[in-house]
């Protein structure tokens, strides 16, 4: 594509100056040579889709403000201290100083993540991002959005996606695992669960079963880390230069 020599100048540019570099690639063209490569892996890939498209319950997503507009209030009147409330908005100030919203903006809050759960269930991560701004939380739209390929969009004339995407699934696990430090917060088990899910990582398969609603969630709930892993790790591989490995 056009891109890809000014992307291999760029990174000439930056090694010359003495900056760590790596080799980027159109991981959409990765993964659809991956696919042809490893009939087991595309029939894994086409399992998790199923799963996700025959969701038991789909989400109805109700766009409302979750912007802890109680809890504003009572810090806008200095009475959060008093309430055990956090000392701001921001969105991590309950977890870092052990506090709680106000028992209304947890209500909204917990709905929103249910929703936002529902929706990574059913393999629709760009509608919980919508929501969410929608909703007021721009900011968690962006923590939800780190799962694009990182490709060559010829019709925007440039790449486009998350080069690092493995960085964004750790981080996806930091957040569950938070979460999952929190059960007395209404929201905690949809939150964990809708971002164990984003890390692939199946040793927080321990935040999403309880949420689930039947075979079919657990079913996808167990598939969708395992397979994720896989690709990634072929996908580095192909990077690389390596072959690809053929173990199921």
């Amino acid at each position: 594509g056009g891109g890809g020599g000014g992307a291999e100048a760029l990174a000439a540019t930056a090694a010359a100056a003495g900056l760590p570099t790596k080799r980027l690639h159109d991981e959409e063209v990765q993964e659809a040579a991956l696919r042809q490569a490893d009939p087991v892996a595309d029939l894994a890939l086409r399992a998790v889709r199923w799963a996700e498209d025959g969701a038991r319950e789909k989400p109805r997503p109700l766009p409302l403000p979750v912007t802890h507009r109680s809890t504003a209030f009572r810090l806008a009147v200095g009475e959060a201290a008093a309430h055990g409330l956090p000392s701001s908005l921001d969105p991590d100030a309950p977890a870092r100083e052990g506090r709680r919203l106000d028992a209304e903006d947890e209500e909204e809050e917990a709905a929103l993540l249910r929703t936002v759960w529902l929706m990574v269930r059913c393999g629709r991560v760009a509608e919980a991002q919508q929501l969410c701004r929608q909703c007021g939380q721009p900011w968690r739209a962006a923590t939800l959005g780190g799962g694009e390929p990182w490709r060559y969009d010829s019709a925007a004339g440039g790449w486009v996606g998350n080069p690092d995407r493995p960085l964004w699934r750790s981080a996806c696990g930091a957040i569950a695992r938070r979460a999952l430090q929190r059960p007395e917060v209404p929201a905690s088990a949809h939150e964990a669960a809708a971002y164990a899910s984003l890390a692939s990582d199946a040793s927080l398969l321990h935040a999403v079963l309880p949420v689930c609603g039947g075979w079919e969630d657990e079913v996808w709930a167990r598939l969708k880390p395992s397979v994720g892993k896989h690709i990634a790790e072929q996908q580095r591989r192909l990077s690389d230069g390596q072959p690809l490995r053929h173990e199921h």
